[in-house]
């Protein structure tokens, strides 16, 4: 092949991760990832689905867990029907802990996690 390309191979400098703070700092992360699965471990009897960084209890809505049988709902419902005449609609779709979090600010309002986040971003980089 490099003859064929007129290319040469090279190599360059290997092993770059392997700096004693690329070490420490995979060691750190080590143990941040097993005191979190000590702390909040994903294997119990207890059947409830929840986050495993925040501890946040997944409610009866979400469904992501059966995405099998969401997708196998909307197979179904599409049957028959034209490619272009089918909509796909929210209630079909599979929900996430993610699509159902908010911060909330008041009984009468809330604000998406994801759009609050992006708020911080932009405050952080000014």
């Amino acid at each position: 092949m490099q003859d064929f390309t007129d290319l040469t191979y090279t190599t360059s400098q290997q092993h770059k991760d392997s700096t004693e703070a690329c070490i420490k700092g995979d060691s750190s992360d080590l143990e941040k990832m097993q005191t979190q699965i000590t702390t909040r471990s994903p294997y119990t009897a207890d059947p409830t689905l929840r986050n495993m960084v925040n501890g946040i209890v997944a409610g009866s809505h979400v469904n992501v867990h059966a995405i099998e049988a969401v997708g196998k709902t909307i197979i179904r419902d599409s049957i028959g029907k034209s490619v272009f005449g089918y909509k796909f609609t929210r209630k079909c779709r599979a929900k996430s802990l993610g699509n159902s979090l908010a911060v909330k600010i008041a009984s009468d309002s809330a604000f998406d996690h994801a759009l609050l986040f992006q708020r911080f971003r932009v405050v952080s980089k000014n």
